[in-house]
């Protein structure tokens, strides 16, 4: 980690695309102290968390890349047209390596809670571990299927035919 206090300019939650491009643009081009937590084991986000048999992206891999790097673009080259998860997990992988983002990332690391102080205009954010760490901007990285959501409808519980959610 680059600051030790746990007090950076920026928090990002999640290690997947979003929050691996967040970090490099907030730490590279707008220099900001900045830290990311994840709470798997290694970056991926979906990717890291969705293994299973058939998985595969279903947009093309020409366009399932960061474009904000021609040299990164020019080095990685991929093997199929719709990639599987070890492939993507690879790439973002490449991509972590090529720009040193792992020094600023925290794996393992459960976000239970996070509360803006208006006093210090500053969010606090309390992890699984008991850690606290607080920044002017917090990026929430963790995409929408992170998680089941299920909405919170009257008469739900009583509903008595098939429903469906995605998320």
């Amino acid at each position: 980690m680059t600051d030790q206090n746990n007090s950076f300019d920026a928090i990002i939650i999640g290690a997947g695309f979003s929050g691996l491009y967040q970090l490099h643009t907030l730490r590279d081009q707008l220099k900001l102290s900045t830290l990311t937590v994840e709470s798997g084991s290694d970056l991926g986000g979906t990717w890291f968390w969705n293994r299973y048999p058939g998985a595969r992206c279903d947009s093309e891999s020409h366009s399932y890349c960061y474009m904000f790097s021609e040299e990164i673009y020019k080095k990685w080259e991929w093997s199929e047209r719709y990639p599987g998860p070890e492939e993507i997990r690879s790439y973002l992988n490449f991509v972590a390596d090529e720009l040193n983002l792992r020094r600023d990332i925290k794996f393992n690391t459960l976000v239970t809670k996070a509360r803006f102080i208006e006093s210090d205009n500053k969010w606090e954010l309390t992890t699984e571990g008991g850690e606290t760490y607080r920044a002017t901007y917090l990026i929430t990285g963790i995409g929408c299927i992170s998680s089941a959501n299920i909405p919170s409808i009257p008469g739900l519980q009583d509903f008595q035919g098939k429903w469906y959610h995605t998320g």
